[in-house]
């Protein structure tokens, strides 16, 4: 159960951190928005919702700076993100990677509980933000054992 909700929570992170955007309709890499987002924080709950903020736009993304709540349990297998912007982005279900939590809140060296800590990936499939699509999402979740949300390292969307 811990580790759906560590799906949950890391995809909703790069949906929420992720500042992925695009136009609606298909386009090619060469003629196509080619629009980033760099996010620095992604905060919730693993039960409940995850934001997204902080977010850089660059060449052409609009996400007015970071995501409404996203639920974290729809975000799981995929799901839109509503940007602040009003625009959206929809993302795919993430792939996800167990890494070191020592840059976590709450970690203390050889403790008997520690947070945990996901690197997640996964593609942008549509967006009306500004985003490359097909586009790529990745970043970094801290899970407390109480299940609260935080991004060590920034989201970043292409």
């Amino acid at each position: 159960m811990r580790r759906i909700l560590l799906v949950a929570a890391a995809l909703a992170i790069p949906a929420a951190g992720l500042s992925l955007a695009m136009t609606s309709g298909p386009a090619s890499a060469a003629s196509g928005p080619k629009g980033k987002t760099t996010c620095t924080s992604v905060a919730g709950t693993a039960s409940g919702t995850v934001t997204i903020s902080g977010c850089t736009d660059a060449n052409g993304a609009n996400t007015g700076g970071g995501s409404e709540p996203v639920s974290t349990a729809a975000l799981a297998t995929g799901g839109t993100v509503t940007w602040l912007s009003g625009k959206t982005s929809t993302f795919g279900a993430a792939t996800l990677v167990s890494t070191s939590a020592k840059h976590c809140p709450g970690y203390v060296k050889n403790a008997g509980t520690n947070p945990s800590a996901d690197k997640f990936a996964g593609a942008v499939t549509a967006s009306t933000a500004g985003f490359k699509i097909p586009g790529k999402y990745s970043g970094e979740v801290c899970i407390s054992q109480s299940g609260n949300i935080t991004s060590p390292k920034p989201l970043k969307v292409s």
